[in-house]
């Protein structure tokens, strides 16, 4: 008992330090909680409970669980490419094309891995406790420096750990149920670039030094805000079981989070040289453009799932579930700067709810080998394309996965997990914060594999 324990706790300090490269599944969230429900597109996630998983799918279903601990994986290969459609930079008298127009493509998917953690231990035959260690909501996009849209984004970060303990009561030989808790670290990093020329031409009514025009690059400067927060959340289950039929029910709550953090700025050199304009042409721009600390509201979403799973034969088991999850709690993120000659950021999402559904279905020839695998379609929150953000070109997806299981003896499992996601074509016409109209058509697609490590004790 005394190595496992030890084994978690070293495991638990290798996945903060992995904890740092994620990616999205819908909008920002991340499914990839397990190879085993990755082989089946997490049909049916509450309601397997075969596995210490279920510690973070449904804690309710950790009563059916000997003692275990599980260390799992997924390496996610996102493409988010998008092809410009004659983006403009918007001014009052014509509007300009957004350069360099030469680059027409532009790929912000970044690869990533992402690590899990699970625990269970019984106290006795009727409670039992959960432990869950992972990340579940991310987002990293990245565009080169210079590409049409850097206005608008180059690099997007939200980064998450969350450990959630929990706590299951068997009730009888049919219900059970759990309750727990999230801690939540979050780290976010927006990066853009910015259009001085379309900043002194409105606030000087001027053509800027060395005759920059807006939305060309001749006069561009770049900020980075970042900012992290530690915040509490909460989550339940139901489950109700029989011989060959398992029904569950869980939800978590949304978690509040107050990012505190620092604004980065690089301006042109020239600048601080508006300064000398006569007022009221001219302030000193540069002093509106200065680091600053800043502060941000981010919520994360709760969500409600319903799943079902189904013993036909001793052979084959069907699963399948419902997942909502109210992203229109997500309207906006509003960046506060202590500088009280910048005016505050804002980055539009306008996000509805969503809902995801999946169907499951796996064989077990022996007790050695499973096989398993599923489909899902994953609704996107984004309602158009002028609210659609290159730092989040979300849009509906279909999943088809694969994944097979096997028990090395009476202790050790190992499973393992495909999924390729089927993306729609979306476009982007999004208004920017200095009249840069990005506009354009994303082609999209993922590939995940999992790999998971099971020992019972």
């Amino acid at each position: 008992m005394q190595a496992y324990l030890k084994l978690m706790l070293t495991t638990l300090v290798v996945v903060m330090l992995f904890a740092h490269d994620k990616t999205a599944a819908a909008a920002f969230a991340i499914i990839e909680n397990s190879a085993r429900g990755q082989g089946m597109a997490f049909a049916g996630g509450g309601a397997i409970a075969e596995d210490a998983s279920a510690a973070w799918f449904n804690p309710a279903g950790i009563v059916r669980l000997e003692n275990q601990l599980q260390v799992s994986g997924s390496y996610i290969m996102p493409s988010f490419k998008f092809s410009d459609r004659n983006s403009i930079q918007e001014t009052p008298e014509v509007d300009l094309p957004l350069l360099p127009a030469s680059k027409q493509h532009s790929d912000g998917g970044q690869y990533a891995f992402v690590p899990n953690l699970y625990f269970v231990n019984a106290f006795n035959d009727q409670v039992y406790l959960g432990i869950a260690v992972n990340a579940p909501f991310g987002l990293v996009t990245e565009y080169n420096d210079d590409w049409v849209g850097r206005y608008q984004a180059v690099e997007s970060s939200l980064k998450t750990l969350n450990v959630n303990p929990s706590i299951a009561w068997k009730i009888d030989s049919h219900w059970s149920a759990a309750l727990g808790v999230s801690v939540d670290y979050i780290d976010v990093r927006l990066t853009n670039a910015v259009d001085f020329a379309t900043v002194c031409a409105a606030e000087v009514l001027a053509v800027c030094p060395n005759g920059a025009l807006p939305g060309q690059g001749g006069f561009d400067g770049f900020v980075s805000n970042t900012g992290d927060d530690l915040s509490l959340g909460a989550n339940f289950g139901l489950m109700w079981s029989s011989a060959n039929t398992r029904l569950s029910f869980a939800y978590r709550s949304q978690i509040k989070h107050r990012l505190q953090g620092t604004a980065d700025f690089s301006t042109p050199s020239t600048l601080g040289g508006l300064a000398a304009l006569p007022e009221p042409l001219a302030g000193d721009l540069s002093a509106a453009f200065a680091d600053s600390n800043i502060k941000a509201d981010v919520t994360l979403p709760d969500s409600a799932a319903f799943g079902f799973y189904r013993q036909l034969t001793p052979q084959w088991a069907v699963t399948g579930d419902f997942t909502w999850t109210d992203w229109a709690d997500i309207q906006s993120i509003k960046i506060r700067f202590d500088n009280p000659l910048t005016p505050t950021g804002v980055e539009q999402f306008g996000f509805d709810s969503a809902w995801r559904y999946a169907l499951g279905v796996e064989y077990r020839p022996n007790d050695r080998w499973t096989f398993r695998s599923g489909t899902a379609f994953d609704e996107s929150p984004t309602p158009n394309a002028a609210l659609r953000s290159s730092r989040l070109p979300d849009a509906d997806r279909s999943w088809m996965s694969l994944g097979v299981s096997y028990q090395v003896d009476q202790r050790y499992s190992i499973d393992f997990g495909y999924s390729h996601l089927f993306v729609r074509d979306v476009s982007i016409d999004r208004l920017g914060a200095t009249q840069d109209r990005l506009t354009g058509d994303y082609d999209s697609s993922a590939d995940i594999v999992s790999l998971q490590l099971n020992a019972r004790f």
